[in-house]
């Protein structure tokens, strides 16, 4: 393997994924960074390469003569929403979007297998490195499973992996059972009555409501004493109005993340946590959506 990763190669690597740190594109928009994966890719002469898989999906295939079992390995290829502070040379050249979880990292990993795999032909089966769109918004998987051109690969083993920060390098970690957790997505739209900033008693303002839902769901996660595995919410964005100073807020939305190990546990969190949505909003006679 040593003679396979030389320092030109690695060279090579440590250029690409600066590269994509540098263009980052969020979910849905990974067009260039989808060609960019596909012009390292071919490079190497893999076997297949498949494109737009779920949207700007690739599977970069490598085949054995013989029939065996066929072995996926993915990464993801979208950045966030989130503007870059660094200052180094190779930082994002888009506002409001960069590689804040790592996803550039993760492609270059995998890319690395590209001329490990070309260099040393497997004999059986097939492995491919998998290349997924819109991961950050939870799309892209759905759209991947569901694209004829993903059904065809029919993988029988897939690994993933994600880089974990504070741990000595070159190593690889697992655990048994869960390493990470499921996530979901709790958008909560509030809906008063807007009226004159002068005359907030002739509307219903949902800015009362939205302060104690974040603080009452911010907490929720250590009150629930029959979940004992891990569970938690986090407040990630709020609205309340418009920024017009003669205007007294009706409407508002709030967005939470849901975290837990356990299915079982994340259906007892939801729950819960619409359940106080429910109880806020009555309490101060909003309409709400969630």
């Amino acid at each position: 393997m040593n003679s396979v990763i030389n320092a030109s190669l690695k060279n090579n690597l440590i250029k690409f994924r600066k590269r994509i740190h540098k263009y980052p594109e969020i979910a849905g928009n990974e067009k260039n960074t989808a060609k960019m994966v596909v012009a390292f890719a071919k490079k190497f002469k893999p076997d297949k390469i498949i494109q737009k898989i779920g949207g700007y999906g690739i599977a970069v295939i490598f085949e054995g003569k013989n029939k065996g079992p066929v072995v996926l390995i993915r990464c993801e290829l979208d950045a966030l929403p989130i503007t870059e502070t660094n200052k180094f040379n190779f930082r994002s050249t888009k506002k409001n979007v960069s590689h804040k979880c790592g996803h550039d990292g993760h492609m270059t990993i995998v890319s690395g297998l590209i001329p490990l795999l070309s260099k040393n032909k497997i004999s059986k089966g097939k492995v491919i490195l998998l290349y997924q769109p819109s991961e950050e918004t939870g799309e892209g998987a759905k759209r991947i499973l569901e694209d004829k051109k993903f059904q065809s690969i029919k993988p029988d083993f897939v690994f993933a992996l994600h880089n974990l920060p504070g741990f000595e390098k070159n190593n690889i970690l697992i655990r048994k059972n869960v390493f990470a957790s499921a996530s979901k997505g709790m958008i909560i739209k509030l809906k008063g009555k807007t009226s004159h900033a002068a005359e907030p008693e002739k509307g219903i303002n949902p800015s009362l409501a939205v302060a104690e839902i974040i603080q009452s769901l911010s907490f929720l996660s250590k009150k629930l004493n029959k979940v004992k595995d891990f569970i938690l919410i986090t407040p990630i964005h709020a609205k309340i109005g418009e920024p017009a100073f003669g205007t007294s807020a009706g409407y508002a939305e709030v967005m939470f993340t849901l975290r837990s190990f356990k299915n079982k546990d994340m259906n007892i969190l939801t729950k819960e946590a619409v359940k106080t949505v429910d109880t806020i909003s009555k309490k101060y006679k909003l309409k709400k959506e969630i």
